[in-house]
């Protein structure tokens, strides 16, 4: 396999992995959207929500010599949702594409990776890449599940009534938006969506690159062969033609 199609292949590789790291981060985390307010003092505060955690904030009073001093809220864990949360049937299908786009994007990683250290068979000892045929399609279709993620924001999660009861006691006084806006969690879902869409255009044009190269290299060797074939046969000295015995003249 030529330079061509090595590039491809290690580009492919490249996007599968940025698209990995940005899916995992994305969806595993509790800032996938955000709900815009203001706290009981009126200061700007942001409620963050994921698939399967939200934001859990406390309330901190910081102490000064004469009693109280600044007041604030603090970014606390990650925590799973309480059990009266409505969980909607979108809200459920961005989990089940979540969950379905972690294990096709875990294997097309490997895969990647495993392509990235085989020898191409048909490049004798070059070693260089080689790239699967059913590594684009694959890819693909990890994109269309990664795009599907995004279900997420038009469930009940982007509605501040689900809001009600999380956070604790202490975020019940702040105010929020209507509906939700993208955090960090989206961004990178859309970029994952991007990568996963850019590994399989460039899988695909290493697999067809390395299948013109392999023909090319076969038909070379094909034409060497024949060349030789015949400059062997041109060399070959020229054997003697036997000539026939006369026939026997039969006696009388």
């Amino acid at each position: 396999m030529a330079a061509k199609s090595q590039g491809f292949s290690i580009l492919a590789t490249l996007f599968t992995v940025v698209a990995f790291c940005c899916m995992w981060s994305g969806s595993i985390r509790c800032n996938f959207l955000k709900f815009d307010g203001t706290d009981s003092n009126g200061d700007p505060f942001n409620m963050e929500l994921g698939l399967w955690y939200y934001a859990f904030y406390t309330w901190v009073v910081q102490p000064s010599g004469s009693g109280f001093g600044a007041s604030f809220y603090q970014y606390g864990s990650c925590v799973s949702y309480e059990s009266y949360t409505q969980v909607d049937p979108t809200w459920k299908t961005a989990q089940a594409f979540a969950i379905i786009t972690f294990i096709f994007g875990l294997f097309t990683l490997v895969s990647a990776c495993v392509s990235s250290c085989v020898t191409n068979c048909y490049s004798g000892d070059d070693g260089f890449m080689t790239t699967y045929g059913w590594q684009a399609p694959l890819c693909l279709f990890t994109a269309i599940c990664q795009g599907l993620v995004l279900l997420f924001l038009a469930s009940s999660a982007c509605n501040s009534k689900v809001l009600i009861g999380l956070g604790g006691r202490q975020t019940w006084n702040a105010t929020f938006n209507e509906s939700c806006s993208l955090s960090t969690g989206a961004n990178l879902t859309i970029s994952a969506l991007v990568f996963w869409f850019c590994a399989a255009v460039s899988s695909f044009v290493a697999h067809r690159f390395e299948q013109k190269e392999d023909a090319d290299d076969e038909a070379e060797v094909a034409d060497v062969a024949a060349k030789k074939a015949e400059e062997g046969e041109a060399d070959a000295p020229e054997q003697p033609v036997a000539e026939p015995e006369p026939a026997a003249v039969e006696a009388e």
